[in-house]
């Protein structure tokens, strides 16, 4: 029988779970059969869940930045573009470059899917007098020029336009633009978003990937051969994020991941077991995982990337904890059933622990107002309790097979085992010696060390830039980085200005208004262009009074606007659709500002908010929306969800090992070396100039699950340990040997795995693996050297038997 101290709840809970390794050991084939019904189950509850990785995942339908962008679209449809920036054979008013032009403008209006329309030099629309008191309205070559020099004569009277320059053409004409607008947007549900109603909700069915392939397909004609294009937009930068990372990349290295920590499991355990077993349990977690998400009838979104990650992670270092301590009692038993029963006594009720607190760390993620990071919350903390019963089942109903060795051969290779073990084993007892020796000097380190984390801590910046997720080495980064620099942005903010009746924006007040917002907004150094409903009067203006420069301005009066806005209409002109709604009661001030930092950007939006605190409408009100806003938005719910998530996880687990060890101090003392991770990786990257952004914080829920686990499994065989000799020094020796390799082999194999993130196109990812591997390796730094140096000082266990310290004493 197991040798027990006490009937404190961990005890209590070993026992049981030594009556569940004895049953699963009995009643093997009814887990195994068991558990491939729940895949089965699992794979048929899931069928329902589909793809969608629009941004209306991120939000709830009542969320009101959500619901104001929403409204915007009903007035006027989507703000997604594809921008096409080129530089023609001959110059952009090469009369054979601009046929060319006008080629390719027909052909992406006509070919390109979910395309509203495709504006270029070639088809814009233009305005000039008709003396004496008309205006004529047409698409700029319709009438195509025959010679040079009447394109010439064209060139002279656009380059006089303000609107067309910076988005058409050039200041310099020495680049051209091509602007599609979308009749989609990447916030539409996922059933607008397909190509072909009935061909799934794969990538290569869905806008805006079928849209961007169909205009790289029309770039790539030969007869475009002496054009040198830069192809960027909405349409372009997330369809690369979707195609070259979760389309092509991440299977890659997802399962690139999978092979090195089932390689690195088999070099270990020197057995197929070692390998399947944990395999096992993890596509057992993620089956539940997907059960859940069809079950609540939820979609498989952006964040569910980070599911498999989080379940490798758990159901891996449950795994090493069983098969590691098994290993030990084999040897030693040579009795496969009592060894299960005794393995799981020691790391059942760990496991449990370690499993509950970084679920219940998740679940408080569910609290986040981002649709995507609250199901994550939700589904992932079902995988976790699933790898965990996976593992105290399915993994030991496979232990159950296998023959003990008989042959010569075999025994050689179990006592090479052996050695390695003691070798390894005394390693670990010297790092033990270690911590005993130097206690108060790792104790100082660690404090020093702690104190500059948290002064990296103060200078570190939380902010975000979608274009820095790609690295340079992919075009889209460098071409939208070029047309940033020349041409009109590619980040969109928009204005929405309301003048509360019908009619209303025809009033001089309101579009002067709009004019002194749109006049502060072109100061900032990140707005490269704006669009207004007052461009388009100033140049109705101006047409109508045969050019001339002193009337580009605003009309004087209401019945001029209208009387002006009646004879463009009546002339054909349609362009002012795009600015105003069809009863004239709102209009949009469009922002197309350089891709930087979201607190760059939302400097733009601080910028004009001060502006208009200081001189407040009057006529009118506004609001901030579009799809640069609603990002802005996202980015700022995700990061402070996080943060507060990471807070409340780490508060959650502290109570938890309170609870359990019924101690304040052995609760504190633990929470000291998970927190130690996360304070020095975010005080490395203060130091280092490394912005926190939305998708470096997701490592904080990984890294808190990390380091959580250690740490229980530590300072469980501790306190398990202390409790039958008394003596603090013995017990870390003992506990040292005994977890210390599963500690070691877990964060070894995790680091291997994840470490594969460096091979990625994609900056973000690169990071992500870095800095999560930076986590594992310090947390087991601090779990091997920091947490036995705070036990050893403040004996959180209760005190030491007489014989012990006299021990020590003499």
């Amino acid at each position: 029988m197991t040798q027990r101290t006490g009937k404190d709840a961990m005890s209590a809970l070993g026992s049981f779970f030594e009556r569940i390794g004895a049953w699963s050991h009995d009643h093997r084939w009814v887990v195994i059969i068991g558990s491939f019904v729940v895949w089965a189950l699992g794979g048929y509850l899931s069928a329902s869940a589909r793809v969608d990785n629009s941004v209306a995942s991120f939000f709830d339908t009542d969320d009101p930045t959500y619901g104001a962008y929403l409204d915007y679209r009903d007035d006027f449809e989507s703000d997604e573009v594809g921008y096409i920036v080129y530089r023609a054979p001959g110059g952009v008013w090469d009369l054979g470059a601009m046929r060319a032009v006008e080629a390719l403008t027909r052909e992406l209006e006509d070919e390109v899917p979910f395309v509203k329309e495709v504006t270029s030099l070639s088809n814009v629309e233009f305005m000039e007098g008709a003396p004496p008191d008309d205006i004529l309205v047409y698409d700029l070559l319709s009438d195509f020029p025959e010679s040079q020099d009447q394109l010439y004569a064209i060139r002279d009277k656009v380059m006089k336009k303000p609107m067309y320059l910076g988005g058409l053409v050039s200041g310099d004409s020495a680049l051209g633009g091509v602007i599609i607008e979308m009749n989609r947007s990447s916030v539409d549900v996922v059933e607008k978003l397909r190509l072909d109603p009935e061909g799934g909700d794969g990538l290569a069915n869905l806008y805006p990937q079928v849209s961007y392939r169909a205009i790289e397909a029309i770039l790539a004609r030969p007869e475009y051969a002496g054009f040198e294009f830069f192809h960027t937009g909405d349409v372009a930068l997330n369809s690369t994020y979707n195609i070259v990372f979760i389309e092509d990349e991440l299977p890659i290295l997802t399962a690139l991941s999978v092979l090195l920590i089932s390689l690195s499991l088999g070099f270990v355990f020197r057995r197929p077991l070692g390998v399947i077993g944990p395999l096992m349990v993890i596509v057992f977690a993620m089956a539940i995982s997907l059960a859940m998400i069809g079950i609540l009838g939820w979609q498989i979104d952006f964040m569910f990337g980070l599911m498999p990650i989080l379940l490798i992670t758990v159901g891996v270092a449950n795994a090493v904890h069983i098969l590691s301590e098994f290993d030990i009692y084999h040897r030693k038993l040579g009795d496969r059933r009592e060894s299960i029963r005794r393995t799981l006594y020691l790391v059942g009720a760990p496991c449990l622990l370690a499993s509950l607190t970084t679920a219940a760390g998740f679940l408080s993620l569910s609290l986040s107002p981002v649709k995507t990071v609250a199901h994550l919350a939700i589904y992932s903390s079902a995988g976790v309790i699933a790898a965990f019963v996976a593992s105290v089942t399915i993994l030991v109903a496979f232990l159950t097979f296998g023959r003990e060795p008989k042959t010569e051969k075999e025994q050689r290779r179990l006592a090479a085992r052996q050695r390695r073990s003691e070798r390894f084993g005394s390693a670990l007892r010297a790092v033990a010696a270690f911590v005993i020796r130097f206690r108060n000097p790792i104790l100082l380190a660690f404090a020093v060390v702690f104190v500059a984390s948290a002064w990296g801590i103060t200078k570190l910046t939380v902010d975000s830039n979608f274009l820095l997720e790609f690295s340079e080495d992919i075009p889209v980064r460098r071409t939208t980085q070029f047309v940033d620099d020349h041409m009109s942005g590619n980040y969109s903010i928009v204005y929405v200005f309301d003048s509360g009746e019908e009619g209303g924006i025809k009033n001089p007040a309101v579009l002067r208004e709009i004019e002194r917002v749109q006049t502060q907004a072109e100061k900032h150094p990140l707005v490269t262009k704006t669009y207004s409903v007052v461009d388009m009067m100033k140049d109705i203006n101006q047409s109508f009074h045969n050019g001339d420069p002193e009337y580009y301005d605003i009309p004087q009066n209401r019945e001029l606007v209208a009387q002006y806005l009646l004879v463009y209409e009546m002339s054909g002109g349609e362009e002012l659709r795009d600015y105003v709604t069809m009863d004239y009661a709102r209009a949009t001030l469009e922002l197309r500002c350089k891709m930087k930092e979201t607190s760059l950007l939302e400097g733009v939006v601080e910028d004009i908010d001060n502006y208009l605190e200081a001189q407040p409408l009057q006529a009118s009100t506004t609001s901030v929306t579009g799809i640069g806003a609603l990002w802005l938005k996202f980015v700022e719910y995700i990061t402070w969800s996080q943060i507060q998530g990471g807070l409340l996880a780490l508060t959650v687990v502290s109570l938890m090992m309170i609870f359990v060890f019924r101690s304040v101090k052995i609760g504190l003392v633990s929470m000291l070396p998970n927190i130690s991770p996360v304070i020095l990786v975010i005080g490395a990257m203060g130091w280092l100039g490394i912005y926190l952004d939305y998708y470096r914080l997701l490592i904080a829920p990984v890294a808190i699950g990390i380091a959580v686990d250690d740490t229980i499994h530590l300072m469980t065989r501790y306190h398990h340990e202390f409790t039958k000799s008394r003596d603090y020094e013995k017990a870390l020796y003992d506990s040292m040997e005994g977890v210390g390799r599963a500690l070691f082999t877990t964060s070894a194999i995790l680091v291997i795995g994840f470490m594969v993130n460096v091979f990625s196109v994609m900056d973000g990812q690169q990071s992500f693996g870095i800095l999560l591997s930076a986590v594992i390796v310090i947390a087991l730094v601090a779990d091997f050297l920091f947490m036995p140096a705070l036990i050893l000082w403040l004996k959180p266990f209760g005190p030491e038997a007489q014989t012990a310290a006299d021990a020590r004493r003499r």
